[in-house]
């Protein structure tokens, strides 16, 4: 998915659009009319599914309004001020329905369910499939194309006769590339459409597998795979507690995970005063999710997404108690040449935007 440009901009209120939600979601909706006070900028990048996190002190869960703003062909989140401000607060666990107590636009305490926020990211999801499915294809998200996609890439190595499931698959363009590569692949996603598309897709590299799951309920037997990827998704999953238990139970014993997801420690917030060189504390030390659209070489999305972010020390310890050894951290950026030579990227990477984890299950 596309990244943000940075460039500063005085702010401007904005009525947000968003999709219909299911009704015991329809409560969500917000009126930015009521803003009021100082509107910043922050900047939200891309790349599905949802959770309780590993103890009862559960990280708080904060989720700002935002959407696409027209302009070099990036994606954009706007801080929308202290009305349009949802603080989401862990109250429950799976036998209790993964309650979210949400406190929104008037102020006043609603109850939801992990189950809703689900429906909603599917749904839109299923709204932004054809248009995900051009951006891919045509290849016009550069942060992709240029960057990332060669990190996971070298991060896997070789994968000639490996077992490989790729989780969160879209519509499969990777899982083409590694079945190019010799890999026997699987590729699940929560998105009916771009699964569908995934499985329509010719591929003269010889097909890869594709299933319509969510990735906290693989339909794969224990130990199937030798290696999980996961491109772009965690960004997508209020808590990934119970997707890396998952992983865990279909990897074999020494079996990898290779995540590429946001850097939260540097996705710099914006505003009229100038610009931070990193998170602020209260943000960073929150698990937080910002609704955007996508805006990717000039095409804007016609559904919001959230995109969460989590401190390293999430990271950290809820691999650790779902049965990983982390073995690598990277952090994908553009080389010395790319940002010199070409505007693009010194507009369009300030400071480190992914992170890139590799590790294996005990």
């Amino acid at each position: 998915m596309g990244l943000p440009d940075l460039q500063q901009r005085r702010p401007r209120q904005q009525r947000l659009h968003t999709p219909e939600l299911p009704v015991a979601a329809q409560h969500r909706r917000r009126d930015t009319a009521r803003d009021r006070g100082l509107q910043r900028r922050l900047p939200l990048l891309p790349g599905v599914d949802v959770h309780t996190a590993r103890d009862e002190t559960r990280p708080r869960l904060r989720r700002q309004a935002g959407r696409a703003d027209p302009g070099t062909g990036t994606a954009r989140g706007r801080l929308q001020g202290q009305t349009n401000e949802t603080d989401v607060q862990h109250a429950g666990s799976a036998a209790q329905g993964h309650r979210l107590n949400r406190r929104v636009g008037n102020g006043e305490p609603v109850e939801d369910t992990a189950q809703a926020i689900a429906i909603q990211t599917q749904e839109r999801w299923e709204a932004n499939a054809d248009y995900w499915v051009k951006v891919i294809r045509e290849r016009r998200d550069r942060y992709r194309t240029e960057l990332t996609d060669a990190a996971v890439l070298d991060a896997i190595g070789p994968c000639e006769g490996l077992r490989v499931l790729d989780a969160g698959c879209g519509e499969g363009y990777l899982s083409r590339t590694l079945t190019g590569l010799g890999a026997d692949v699987d590729g699940v996603d929560a998105c009916q459409s771009l699964i569908d598309a995934a499985s329509a897709h010719p591929s003269p590299e010889g097909k890869a597998r594709f299933a319509h799951a969510t990735v906290d309920d693989l339909p794969f037997a224990d130990g199937t795979f030798d290696l999980v990827v996961c491109n772009h998704l965690f960004s997508h999953l209020p808590d990934p507690t119970d997707a890396l238990r998952e992983i865990g139970r279909v990897l074999k014993s020494g079996g990898r995970l290779v995540l590429l997801t946001l850097h939260p420690c540097f996705y710099v917030e914006h505003s009229e005063r100038g610009s931070a060189q990193s998170v602020p504390a209260a943000q960073y030390f929150s698990s937080r999710g910002i609704d955007q659209r996508f805006l990717v070489d000039g095409l804007e999305s016609p559904a919001e997404v959230t995109s969460w972010l989590r401190p390293l020390e999430f990271y950290a310890g809820t691999l650790r108690d779902t049965g990983f050894v982390i073995a690598d951290l990277r952090e994908p950026h553009p080389s010395e040449g790319m940002m010199r030579d070409d505007p693009w990227w010194r507009k369009g990477f300030p400071t480190a935007m992914f992170m890139l984890l590799i590790a294996e299950r005990r």
